[in-house]
């Protein structure tokens, strides 16, 4: 079963269970007050469930907080596209992905504290690799391979923390 099909059948089980998308409250219904979300001014740390519409009543994005922080998988979608990210305790944090609406993988990576760490692809329609590279503590290092359609590689860049070393 694809990851996109997987994301589909997570959120069908979302609104066969008791309608529990409609009980939800959008980020926007929230007090944001130092990186928590709050019920009120009188500063009650809100869980449960998040969600927002677009004006033609799809679901633009859907997530949990605990204890006023986001936490857990977090979904987004963008033009039939869908932005799958995790968070810990309020912060970016383990694999995030970025996937078609056709199913195939638009691009990924990981977030370590809030920041991107470690590997990322991108990629073009056909499943090719557009970009690869590494990141480290948020900022671009190492080799940076970008290819052509067809995989072809027709440049590399190396980054020293974040600048490009030419």
């Amino acid at each position: 079963m694809t990851k996109f099909k997987i994301t589909l059948v997570f959120i069908f089980m979302i609104f066969v269970s008791g309608s529990v998308l409609a009980k939800g409250i959008p980020l926007s219904q929230l007090l944001n007050k130092y990186g928590q979300y709050f019920i009120s001014d009188k500063l009650i740390p809100y869980s449960g469930l998040s969600l927002s519409y677009f004006k033609n009543g799809t679901i633009k994005y859907v997530g949990n907080i605990e204890n006023g922080m986001k936490h857990g998988v977090w979904l987004r979608y963008l033009n039939g596209s869908i932005w799958k990210e995790n968070y810990l305790k309020g912060k970016l944090e383990g694999p995030w992905e970025w996937i078609r609406n056709n199913g195939k993988i638009w691009s990924q990576g990981t977030y370590k504290n809030n920041k991107k760490e470690g590997k990322e692809k991108h990629y073009y329609s056909n499943g090719q690799i557009y970009y690869e590279g590494q990141y480290s503590n948020g900022k671009q290092v190492g080799l940076w391979k970008y290819y052509d359609k067809v995989g072809k590689l027709v440049s590399e860049i190396f980054y020293g923390i974040g600048q490009e070393v030419k």
